[in-house]
């Protein structure tokens, strides 16, 4: 149980936090923060006044698919991209974490499709590689127990020009 369960993805950010695990259970999709996610001032469950990081918390894609998985291998010095896609299977099983750069949440009713972007880390490997997942699912669920610090970006904009 979650003492915080919310739909409200535009108060949510999950830039440069890691997903250290994907499960699943019976048809959902679940990704793991096991430090937490960033809940904005403005969330209808944040009544601490500043944006705060949660604690260990949880996404819940309901009823999900995994539709596409690319890893990009990339090498500079030759200029060369070669891609390598992976599977749901893969996900669960094969890397140690995600750090989401940017994602996506496209809902429409019943339909919602999640585009996660960043870098993946594999077990067997301490490299990270730019990747894209692409999930579909009929509704996102955010859920947390508490807060643990403030968020990266609180009092962000009294410190700019």
């Amino acid at each position: 149980m979650w003492k915080y369960e919310s739909c409200d993805f535009e108060n949510v950010s999950l830039h440069d936090h890691l997903i250290e695990r994907i499960q699943t259970s019976r048809n959902d999709i679940l990704f793991i923060f096991d430090k937490g996610f960033d809940i904005a001032a403005t969330h209808p469950l944040n009544d601490t006044g500043k944006s705060k990081r949660t604690a260990t918390s949880q996404i819940v894609l309901r009823n999900a698919k995994f539709l596409n998985g690319v890893i990009h291998h990339w090498e500079f010095h030759e200029k060369r991209d070669t891609q390598e896609e992976v599977d749901l299977a893969w996900l669960i099983d094969s890397y140690c974490n995600f750090e989401v750069l940017d994602w996506v949440l496209d809902c429409k009713e019943k339909n919602c499709m999640v585009s996660l972007h960043g870098n993946v880390c594999r077990k067997d490997s301490s490299k990270s590689e730019y990747s894209e997942f692409v999930f579909s699912c009929n509704s996102v669920l955010f859920c947390w127990n508490d807060y643990s610090e403030d968020a990266w970006f609180e009092g962000w904009s009294e410190h700019t020009c």
